[in-house]
């Protein structure tokens, strides 16, 4: 049996996010259903992250178990000569028996991607959230910096979410701009679910001046979900990279 590794890229517009559901197209649900067909297995694909639909990732990871003897670049060339045009294999690799994409990951690097301009972009629609409002871009920069460090996300968490902990150490987190192109920048040990939107819906807020950076401080102090802003859309968040 290999432990074979695959770093993948997709573009989540078309995909009820990364989990398999019954009846409805998801990333890990074509992933397995290709590996099937080459390799003739069932086989369970573990990954790194469990993005949401409409999420993107540029360097999501996933692993999986087969008996199936091929070489990693065969590997990689069948999955995208089968996979749909929106996602691809990008890496094949054997890695040890006890590597878990999921359990593995020490740090993931997610990108959250607006564009602050009088109209939207007709291009770049699944990937950037449009924002017609001026932004106080300098007010969210300053802000981010509170989130860094070993802090208890409750207030930015989605009501829904399961995990028992909602402790979540950030270790970097970053405002950049590219002309009307804002880029927030964030890695952690993790993240609980809807979090980095959410975080992305309240910043906006700052942007806009109806909050302070230290009243986003207070908030993510609070441990209050309903004191923090609206979840911003998944379109435009990807998944940067998972460190091992």
């Amino acid at each position: 049996m290999h432990n074979l590794k695959l770093s993948v890229e997709y573009d989540g517009t078309a995909y009820h996010g990364w989990q398999v559901q019954p009846g409805l197209p998801t990333i890990q649900g074509f992933l397995q259903e290709t590996a099937k067909r080459i390799s003739g297995e069932e086989v369970r694909i573990t990954g790194a992250g469990r993005t949401d639909a409409g999420v993107h990732a540029l360097g999501q990871v996933a692993n999986f178990w087969t008996a199936k003897d091929l070489a990693c670049e065969s590997w990689q060339r069948a999955f995208n000569g089968l996979l749909p045009p929106d996602i691809v294999v990008r890496r094949a690799e054997t890695v040890p028996d006890g590597f878990d994409a999921r359990r593995s990951a020490k740090q993931k690097t997610y990108r959250y991607s607006i564009l602050n301009a009088p109209h939207p972009s007709a291009l770049d629609r699944h990937w950037l959230l449009h924002i017609p409002d001026r932004l106080d871009v300098a007010s969210m920069a300053d802000t981010v910096a509170s989130l860094i460090g070993e802090h208890d996300f409750s207030a930015f968490r989605a009501a829904d979410g399961n995990s028992p902990n909602s402790v979540r150490r950030v270790y970097e987190a970053s405002f950049l701009t590219q002309g009307h192109r804002l880029e927030f920048v964030i890695t952690g040990d993790g993240f609980l679910k809807h979090m980095i939107r959410i975080v992305v819906g309240t910043l906006l807020d700052v942007g806009r001046g109806r909050l302070t950076p230290a009243t986003f401080r207070k908030i993510l102090e609070s441990k209050d979900r309903q004191h923090a802003g609206k979840t911003a859309r998944p379109h435009g968040l990807c998944l940067m990279e998972v460190s091992y």
